[in-house]
Order: C-alpha cells, then sequence, then structure tokens
C-alpha cells in the first residue's frame, strides 16, 4: 500500500522540500494558504489544498510552518488535521520549523491521545539544500517512529541525527541556528567588503575554505549568492526572512536563561530587530555576483 503524505507549509523552505516527494511519486497532498504557492503543484498533478483537515487522512503529515501558533492551530485548530483523522488511524506528524523545546514535548503529549505520534525533525542547510534534497534532517522522538517515517525523509534529506527524546531535535537546531544566523548575517557583510575592494568571490572562497573563515558558505563560489538569492529576491522576502531568523535567536536565549550572560547572542538579537536597508544592499550586492561567476 503506498504511503499518503500531507505537506503542510509550501513556502521558502517548504515548496521544494514538497516539490521532491511530488517527484518522487508519492501520493501527496500540499496544503498552503498561499494560492501561488501551490500553483507549481497544481502544474503538476498533485493535489493542493488551503484546508489541513484535507490532509487528516493521510499516514504521514509534514509540518514546515513558521511557529508554535501555527503548528497548534493546523493539527487541532477548526480546520486542523485533527478533525478529519479517521479515529483508528495510526499518523505520524513530522514538526519540522523551529519551536521550544518545551513547547513540543507538551504538544506530543497532547496529540498522543488521538493516535498521533508526533516526531520533532528541524532541518538545517538553507533553501539551496532544500531544493538538492541535501538537507540534515535531526530527529527527536521515539526511535521506532523516526525509523519509521526515514524512508520519506530521504526524499528531502541527506544526513540524519538522532538526537534523542521529543524536544532534543529542537535544542539541536536551535544552538546551531545561533551559530548559522550569526554567520549569515556577518558573511555578508565581509563578502561586501572584499567585493567592494576589487576581489570576487571566486578570489575569497577559496581561501575561506581552507582557512579560518570556512563556514557553510564556502564549500563552492556560488553557494552564497545562490542561498543569499533564495532567501531575499525581494525586499518583502528579506523582511520575512529576517523576522524568522529574529524570532531563533530568541528562542536561543529563552533556552540558554539558565547559561549566564549570553552579551553576543543579546547584541545579536538587538540587531536583528532593526535590520533594513542596508542589509538589504548588502545582501543584494552579493546575490548579483552569481552572473558574473557563471560565465566565468
Amino acid at each position: 500500500m503506498s504511503v499518503k503524505v500531507g505537506f503542510i507549509g509550501a513556502g521558502a523552505m517548504g515548496g521544494p522540500m514538497a516539490l521532491r516527494l511530488a517527484r518522487n511519486k508519492f501520493d501527496l497532498i500540499v496544503c498552503d494558504v498561499s494560492e501561488k504557492a501551490l500553483s507549481p503543484f497544481g502544474e503538476l498533478g498533485v493535489r493542493t489544498t488551503q484546508n489541513p483537515a484535507d490532509c487528516g487522512n493521510c499516514d504521514v503529515i509534514m509540518l514546515m510552518v513558521a511557529n508554535y501558533d501555527q503548528i497548534r492551530q493546523v493539527v487541532l485548530g477548526p480546520s486542523g488535521i485533527g478533525t478529519n483523522k479517521p479515529k483508528d488511524k495510526t499518523q505520524y506528524l513530522i514538526v519540522m520549523g523551529t519551536v521550544l523545546p518545551a513547547a513540543i514535548r507538551e504538544f506530543a503529549n497532547e496529540v498522543e491521545q488521538y493516535g498521533i505520534k508526533l516526531i520533532d525533525s528541524p532541518v538545517s542547510g538553507g533553501v539551496v539544500k532544500a531544493v538538492e534534497g541535501t538537507l540534515t534532517i535531526i530527529l527527536g522522538g521515539d526511535r521506532a517512529d523516526c525509523d519509521a517515517v526515514k524512508h520519506v525523509l530521504s526524499v528531502v534529506g541527506e544526513q540524519f541525527f538522532y538526537c534523542g527524546p521529543v524536544g532534543s531535535a529542537q535544542i539541536t537546531k536551535i544552538v546551531n541556528n545561533v551559530v548559522c544566523i550569526a554567520n549569515m548575517m556577518i558573511s555578508a557583510e565581509a563578502y561586501r567588503i572584499g567585493l567592494d575592494n576589487g576581489l570576487s568571490l571566486k578570489d575569497m572562497i577559496p581561501v575561506m575554505e581552507a582557512g579560518t573563515g570556512r563556514n557553510f558558505f564556502t564549500e563552492n563560489v556560488e553557494d552564497a549568492p545562490k542561498a543569499y538569492g533564495a532567501w531575499a529576491p525581494t525586499r518583502k522576502d528579506f523582511d520575512s526572512i529576517q523576522s524568522i531568523i529574529h524570532k531563533d535567536i530568541g528562542l536561543g536565549l529563552k533556552i540558554g536563561s539558565g547559561s549566564g550572560k549570553l552579551p553576543m547572542t543579546e547584541a545579536l538579537h538587538d540587531v536583528l530587530s532593526n535590520v533594513g536597508d542596508d542589509s538589504f544592499k548588502t545582501w543584494r550586492r552579493v546575490i548579483e555576483t552569481l552572473e558574473s561567476l557563471r560565465k566565468g
């Protein structure tokens, strides 16, 4: 019997992930409030909906939504998947966004009574790796439940790390995000300094990859402009990603509240609350190098 998969949240990250599932011939239904986000799936003949309840009879449901309130709404809200879930059906719910560990633990206990097995599974790698299907999949929950959905997750991810019970994957992802976000914000400025002083990314990237500036943008010279281009094709998209990463740094500070003063993380949180035109222009400066890189 084929596995029925529901994918809720087809935005910048979720859209490419769901497309990979569609192209691998899963019995798929994709849900998003945006008709624009759903249009590529309609063109492929994939079922789409704006109502989460339509995913209620799926075997596996993947959630890539922005925050905990949205998770609760699409699962237990008046039009949530819980309103259309067969009572005798065991269902796997894979939560792939980033939320507080305590919240996801509480939610896992809450949905268990409905026959829903929650798997805590945030991802790392950004939009570029989502498109390639090479994301890093972080897993928390019952080990058997995680193993049961690995054949689905292997379509969108390349490396898997089991971290322990529900909540442990969120802790791992939040810690990872603190480093990632600091990197993504400062790297753009570092690259712009180099570019404005006559270097190209071809000059800079190999040195950084071989030296102490190595980061997730330095494996290939096109990685940085491709990533920033995926995050910020427009100012609206840039503002949206800034809102998400500001939230994620806030999560880091919350789970780190017992770790004493964290001045660098606190400073980054403050900076991210006021990011504007200057940073957007810097990102666009890096993005504009992609065409010349491909020609060269």
